[in-house]
């Protein structure tokens, strides 16, 4: 188990939201949002502090490529959080780590520790 890390979570569903959050704070993490769309999620890159990110790839009608982009200009690692398989995501984001949908709880803490080993 890696220290504590700021962890962004962006997620369109609450339920699997929550469910992320609580695994986190569970685990000593401190939660950021969870945030359900890009506009809210690249004002908290902005912001600054976050160490790690969650990201669902499908936001309603949206993407969280932007945020990933974001993310990856600042150095913060992320791991996308999708029931995508690899050949549905962009040539540039293979290489990001994956966490099928429905995800566990220790799918989540481990993502999050190799994050935080990557970071």
């Amino acid at each position: 188990m890696t220290g504590q890390m700021r962890v962004l979570i962006v997620e369109d569903e609450w339920l699997i939201a929550d469910d992320a959050a609580v695994y986190l704070r569970k685990a000593g993490h401190q939660v950021v949002g969870p945030v359900s769309s890009v506009t809210a999620a690249l004002r908290l890159v902005g912001e600054g502090g976050i160490d790690a990110a969650l990201l669902d790839i499908q936001l309603n009608d949206e993407t969280s490529y932007p945020i990933a982009e974001a993310l990856q200009t600042r150095g913060v690692p992320f791991a996308f959080l999708s029931g995508y398989g690899e050949r549905e995501i962009p040539a540039e984001f293979r290489t990001c780590r994956i966490v099928q949908k429905p995800a566990s709880q220790s799918a989540i803490l481990n993502a999050v520790d190799e994050l935080a080993r990557a970071g």
